[in-house]
């Protein structure tokens, strides 16, 4: 089975450098996002999906809404896609960056999840899509998600360690593939 990982289009968030943790929070993506949405969901326009996830962000869910215009499934939202939980609502997000890398990725904020946590959360998730695989024959999966998420499939498919993860850069809209 083949997995596709996305980063959702520019965010609102994205072009000021903010934290947005909180899925109650409505930060949208921006008219470039939605032209780096559209370009990418050309891209997987031919790809049969059995089908969309999404994290419960609205970032998000407005991206995998323009990239099912190709596919009609239903979006299935996952609460283990969901944001890293950073414990730094509305902060600056190259303040957080530097806490992480001063401290290392066990490092967390109180009320908040680490780098670590996050990559586990991640794969945990990964791997429960090998069920579906055997239980309806699944072929291809599309996720939307955010940043770190899709660092952490890119650092598990490529052996990669914590801190070649963490600062693996993930463009807005980039697709990561991974065979399961």
């Amino acid at each position: 089975m083949e997995v596709y990982f996305i980063r959702h289009g520019e965010s609102e968030y994205n072009v000021i450098h903010k934290i947005n943790s909180n899925k109650k929070i409505p930060v949208h993506i921006t008219k470039k996002g939605i032209k780096q949405a559209e370009i990418a969901a050309k891209k997987l326009s031919k790809i049969k999906f059995d089908a969309i996830y999404s994290s419960e962000f609205l970032r998000c869910k407005e991206t995998a809404e323009i990239i099912n215009k190709y596919h009609k499934l239903k979006i299935k939202s996952n609460k283990r896609m969901n944001e890293w939980l950073t414990g730094c609502e509305g902060k600056s997000s190259v303040e957080f960056e530097t806490f992480i890398i001063k401290n290392g990725f066990n490092a967390k904020k109180p009320k908040g999840e680490s780098f670590v946590d996050v990559k586990k959360r991640t794969l945990k998730f990964l791997f429960s899509l090998k069920k579906l695989k055997t239980k309806n024959k699944y072929k291809n999966i599309l996720v939307v998600t955010h940043d770190e998420l899709v660092k952490s499939i890119y650092g598990y498919k490529n052996n990669l360690s914590d801190k070649q993860t963490f600062l693996k850069g993930i463009n807005n809209a980039e697709i990561i593939k991974v065979k399961i």
